[in-house]
């Protein structure tokens, strides 16, 4: 109760003191906090394709709140010939992006022979309708147009497809649950379209948010889900039964509460070798109609990411009873409803994102979908394709984390710190490490403790060794371990004028800003003696690299070599 209490009473103090506009800011405290890593062994290994973000189908009709954000956003409206949209999606190479959404069930693909009763016509708004809207075709031209922007940009596609073809769209309450089979003709006639033509889909998802008490609009029960899944299995087989890489079958891309039954029903219905990966999606911030300082302190709120940890443990837990299947974060926009107008887009955001992104890969998530790259106010890049302060933080996260994931544990558990450690990208030995600081007052010195070994793997058992392992032997481990570690390299990011709500991200108090060619800020770290600390602002995160490292565990998990998705 008096830790409630405690809890309640720095949230109060947060939301008083935070930093929205200019606000003069000053540090208080200074302290000091040790991060103890076991660099023997690796406790994930991500994909290549880990880093991944939405395009989405909504038209500029699409509204919350009274503001309408998609306008020029969506997959049928995007402008394909925008130089800044090419760079920056070129700049996250290699890079995955997931093409789907709500009204992905709504979308006709205009090939082959179409069933009467599903017309290729555009999306309309229909307040009564389902999902709000009528029609939805994708015409081939767009696709091919698309594909040239995939391919010629570096990055790999997971197309969502439409699982209520031949069903009713029906929003009445006698005809919430489907009970019809799935039509899977179109979507035939589609992947075989995509495969003759060569292009970079490496997964087909199947629905968006139809499965059980996560469902919207219409609800597939697991069985009959199942039974689709299935149908989608043989048709991907079948298709690519000569191809060297046969694309993943994904999904349910459905929002997951810890009590809800239907994703193991799922598994066991399916069976072993149909759903390669299990997607979910992740909106632990709530609707984006809240106040701008409501929708911080829910950014900064601990009980947040503790309950989206609990999440993430129960998938892993799950995924051990069926071992050839993986989990995906398929969709994450933080705030539901196009995100959040001051918040979504804004320095202080990062504090949800890039911990949601380090804390999917410390459980074993092949990879992790931003919703959106363009559109709403959750975008990495905004209307006019000119990044967000997200999309530096998503920048640096492709150039130097890599694929093995250590597990770290933080000195007495403080809460304001958070910290994810990996392999460095491209580099045998090397570590990268993302860490952030919650609090607005106090500004956090971190020692770095890298164990070459450990006799145990939870964060107890490092944490006890670093405390009792006081002597001269344990001195000269220390010693050795950060022998060739003079050098440390770090990424510094705080928001502009101190302003956490500002659209601009500073490095190393650098605005990153285009060029006036329109071309990315070159990203410079700065070099930093390895035997001092890490000296972290209040409220903002870092990058930190050390090549000479000599990490065991990453010789073996860092290859040039491109890996393959699920």
């Amino acid at each position: 109760m008096a830790n409630s209490v405690m809890r309640l009473l720095l949230l109060c103090t947060f939301l008083l003191s935070v930093r929205s506009r200019d606000a003069d800011f000053k540090i208080d405290e200074e302290a000091e906090t040790r991060l103890v890593i076991d660099t023997s062994r690796t406790i994930a290994t991500v994909d290549d394709l880990f880093l991944c973000a939405t395009l989405d189908w909504w038209p500029p009709s699409k509204c919350n709140y009274g503001s309408c954000p998609w306008s020029g956003a969506g997959i049928l409206e995007l402008d394909l010939e925008n130089p800044r949209l090419e760079k920056t999606l070129s700049g996250l190479a290699p890079f995955l992006v997931r093409v789907g959404g709500t009204l992905q069930d709504r979308v006709v693909y205009d090939v082959g022979n179409l069933i009467p009763s599903e017309g290729c016509a555009p999306f309309s708004f229909d307040k009564n309708a389902l999902f709000s809207f009528t029609g939805g075709c994708l015409r081939m031209e767009r696709w091919d147009a698309l594909n040239r922007l995939f391919i010629k940009t570096g990055v790999s596609v997971a197309f969502g497809l439409n699982a209520l073809y031949g069903r009713s769209k029906s929003v009445s309450q006698l005809q919430v649950q489907a009970d019809s089979p799935w039509n899977p003709s179109n979507t035939e006639s589609f992947i075989r379209y995509t495969r003759d033509r060569g292009y970079p889909v490496i997964a087909w998802e199947l629905g968006n948010e139809l499965l059980g008490g996560g469902a919207i609009g219409k609800v597939v029960p697991p069985e009959l889900y199942a039974s689709d899944a299935k149908k989608l299995r043989n048709i991907i087989d079948k298709l690519y039964r000569h191809s060297i890489l046969k694309p993943s079958l994904v999904a349910p891309d459905v929002y997951y509460e810890l009590d809800t039954p239907e994703l193991p029903e799922l598994l066991i219905a399916s069976g072993e070798g149909v759903i390669d990966a299990i997607t979910r999606h992740v909106y632990n911030l709530g609707a984006g109609v809240v106040s701008t300082s409501h929708m911080i302190s829910n950014v900064l709120n601990p009980s947040r990411s503790q309950s989206e940890v609990a999440k993430y443990k129960r998938i892993e837990d799950l995924f051990k009873q069926h071992p050839k299947t993986s989990a995906w974060v398929g969709e994450a926009g933080g705030a539901f409803n196009s995100g959040h107008p001051e918040v979504s887009n804004s320095f202080i955001n990062a504090f949800w994102y890039l911990d949601q992104l380090g804390t999917a890969a410390r459980y074993n998530n092949q990879a992790f979908c931003r919703q959106t790259f363009i559109g709403g106010f959750y975008g990495l890049v905004n209307s006019n394709f000119t990044p967000n302060p997200d999309y530096y933080g998503a920048l640096l996260w492709r150039r130097l984390m890599g694929n093995g994931v250590f597990l770290v544990d933080i000195d007495g558990g403080n809460e304001y710190i958070r910290a994810y450690v990996h392999c460095q990208r491209g580099s045998e030995g090397g570590l990268a490490l993302l860490v952030l600081n919650y609090s607005n007052s106090t500004r956090h010195h971190l020692n770095l403790d890298l164990l070459p070994s450990s006799s145990g793997s939870e964060s107890r058992k490092l944490a006890s060794w670093s405390e009792q392992c006081q002597g001269d032997e344990c001195r000269t481990l220390r010693t050795e371990a950060s022998a060739s570690k003079d050098v440390r390299l770090e990424y510094h990011m705080s928001a502009l004028n101190g302003n956490v709500t500002s659209r601009i991200v500073e490095l190393n108090g650098r605005p990153l800003i285009l060029t006036p060619s329109g071309e990315l800020p070159t990203l410079s770290p700065r070099e930093v003696n390895s035997e001092s600390p890490i000296s972290l602002a209040p409220l903002t995160y870092a990058y930190v690299v050390i090549p000479g490292a000599n990490a065991p565990a990453c010789a073996a998990t860092e290859s040039p070599e491109r890996r393959t998705t699920a």
